[in-house]
């Protein structure tokens, strides 16, 4: 099977929960919608029954993640606002998806950090990811502190 190079790229886990949920949506109306004898179907269900445990997991294991209260507005603003710190394309996405807190993680994610980045470079872009990307559950740290 040949690929096109133009339609390989990374995706962020948001990407991901969208598709895995759709599949799992569509599995699922599918299995509720079946009708026949029993049996009718066997190896079309052995054929699903893989894709549906890989597609099970998925969605358990992102429905943990911080994913699930992103959008395509999210997405975007936070891309407009990190270029200034002239990151990679794979960098972005690894720290949108893995969300570091302290400058510590964001070394291991940004090559050679030490020399692209300050301290205070380092320190506004953590702000950055605090106040931009939603943490799991969808309450903001900000909001907690107003509410307290």
């Amino acid at each position: 099977m040949d690929f096109q190079r133009d339609s390989i790229r990374p995706l962020s886990n948001y990407e991901v929960y969208i598709v895995v949920k759709q599949i799992h949506d569509t599995n699922t109306e599918r299995e509720s919608g079946k009708r026949g004898k029993k049996g009718q179907n066997r190896t079309l269900e052995h054929c699903n029954f893989g894709l549906n445990t890989v597609t099970y997991e998925t969605l358990k294991y992102l429905e943990q993640t911080p994913c699930v209260e992103q959008n395509p507005t999210i997405i975007k603003q936070f891309y407009h606002e990190v270029k200034k710190f002239d990151l990679k394309k794979m960098e972005i996405l690894q720290i949108f998806n893995l969300r570091p807190t302290t400058p510590v993680e964001l070394q291991l994610i940004i090559e050679d950090s030490e020399t692209r980045l300050t301290e205070a470079q380092s320190n506004e872009l953590i702000d950055l990811i605090r106040t931009l990307l939603p943490p799991l559950g969808g309450s903001n740290p900000s909001n907690e502190i107003m509410e307290s």
